[in-house]
């Protein structure tokens, strides 16, 4: 059953009575389908002051008040609402989702403990926010922010999330449609988005897989509230969730087996004779093109592959005390590392500007002295980097105890007797010709498939080449 949530923000404990009013008495077909929403008087008043305003009301409630706080105090708010007659009201809270997953389960157990009737809705990212704000808070998109946090979420059980309308239907794609969607920020058509980013209609809203909407503005400030009740219940009437986009390679990698989403990513670099320097990709199960270099910068890309790298590591029981990366993306999957490994201290190297071929630490103050080292790679294709990464630290008395990385085409699972752990060892590396190959330069190597796309762009145009082709 879908149902209308009707904010009630910013009212007065006088106004808010009046309003709940007006809308149970002149809508009393839909009364079973009709939540309010309060916000701020939650603060203002607390529970038993809510339970005073409406003890004479016979209404169902969603709290909204964002709760984000230390299991403890989660705890002792759900008390406090369970000592108040407020409680058999209310049937929604809002919580926002933390990668603290302490937090997530504290509060669900004392929810089932003292209001097992209550749900509890996690909040994803806010629709206020846009893709540059939650490339400053979260180091994702809105879209992957969403689906990280409702992960969390439903990994632990959960059955209820809140998201605007333009995450909803990846939600639906991504993790299927075993859990309640609830969006805020709906509006009609003709209306205004205000502070809103990211909004949609009621009727697209439903389509997108949304299942409870919430509405502000559009109903309690109406002219005619009951008539805007009415249209609201006219527009979604019949309508359902339809598949309206596809999301295949974001469900393989918020849902797939971690080397199931590696084997769907190829970044092949060669230089046959007298050749530019050519870059191959395949068209993954998006309509996107990506190589794992572009894909690192997605958060949960680069925790699924150190978590993968950490059991890998823990299993072989290998201790280390400092992490150290290459260069460009190393310096990302190091720091994770080294923070799923328990280790308080990762550092990385970087070409010498005077000689190319040689390392040299950079930005730290760690005495390297005995201490146990793990190098961490994204790609190992010759080891000549790794090789010249072990030569500086074992200079510096450091011992490299493993190397760590996402792919390994270096077709060894040793270096020197220093094992290599990775994510994924892809088939054996094959050069590949198309049209544009000169026919003596093509030997025996196969033809170039007709999904992937050759470039010749340079190793650092990869953004560039990406926008080219969409």
């Amino acid at each position: 059953m879908n149902r209308l949530i009707i904010a009630l923000d910013n009212l007065t404990p006088e106004l808010l009575v009046m309003k709940i009013r007006e809308v149970l008495e002149n809508n009393s077909d839909f009364r079973d389908q009709i939540v309010f929403k309060i916000h701020d008087l939650v603060s203002l008043i607390g529970f038993q002051g809510l339970h005073d305003v409406l003890k004479d009301i016979d209404c169902k409630l969603m709290l909204d008040p964002k709760w984000h706080d230390i299991p403890n105090t989660l705890k002792n708010y759900l008390k406090q609402l369970h000592a108040s007659g407020l409680w058999s009201k209310v049937e929604y809270i809002t919580i926002h989702t933390s990668w603290w997953t302490d937090m997530l389960t504290m509060a669900l157990e004392t929810k089932d403990e003292l209001l097992p009737h209550v749900k509890l809705l996690w909040i994803t990212a806010l629709t206020s926010l846009d893709d540059e704000d939650t490339w400053y808070i979260f180091d994702a998109t809105a879209q992957h922010s969403v689906l990280k946090l409702a992960k969390i979420a439903l990994d632990l059980g959960i059955e209820w999330l809140v998201c605007s309308t333009h995450e909803s239907n990846i939600l639906r794609w991504v993790f299927g449609e075993h859990f309640e969607i609830v969006t805020p920020w709906v509006r009609f058509a003709w209306e205004s988005a205000w502070d809103q980013k990211r909004v949609m209609t009621p009727s697209d809203a439903i389509i997108n897989g949304s299942t409870h909407i919430v509405m502000w503005r559009s109903i309690l400030w109406s002219n005619n509230i009951s008539q805007s009740v009415n249209q609201f219940f006219s527009e979604i009437h019949n309508q359902k969730y339809i598949n309206t986009h596809w999301f295949r390679y974001e469900k393989m990698l918020y849902t797939g087996d971690w080397k199931d989403v590696l084997s769907y990513i190829w970044a092949f670099y060669f230089r046959p004779e007298g050749w530019k320097y050519v870059r191959f990709t395949s068209k993954v199960l998006s309509n996107a093109y990506i190589n794992i270099g572009a894909i690192e910068r997605s958060y949960w890309v680069v925790d699924r592959a150190c978590s993968e790298l950490a059991s890998q590591i823990r299993a072989k029981n290998i201790i280390a005390d400092v992490v150290v990366g290459a260069q460009m993306w190393s310096v990302r999957i190091s720091l994770f590392l080294a923070k799923k490994l328990g280790i308080q201290q990762s550092i990385y190297t970087e070409k010498t500007e005077n000689n190319n071929n040689n390392m040299a630490l950079k930005r730290h103050s760690i005495d390297l002295t005995w201490k146990r080292v793990i190098i961490s790679e994204d790609i190992v294709s010759r080891g000549t980097t790794t090789a010249k990464m072990r030569q500086v630290l074992e200079e510096l008395w450091a011992t490299v105890v493993a190397i760590a990385c996402v792919w390994n085409r270096y077709e060894q699972s040793s270096q020197d007797w220093v094992p290599i752990i990775s994510c994924f060892v892809p088939p054996k590396f094959e050069l590949y010709w198309d049209d544009n190959t000169p026919a003596d330069q093509r030997k025996d190597f196969p033809r170039l498939p007709q999904w992937a796309v050759v470039s010749e762009k340079p190793k650092n145009d990869w953004w560039e080449l990406v926008e080219s082709m969409r």
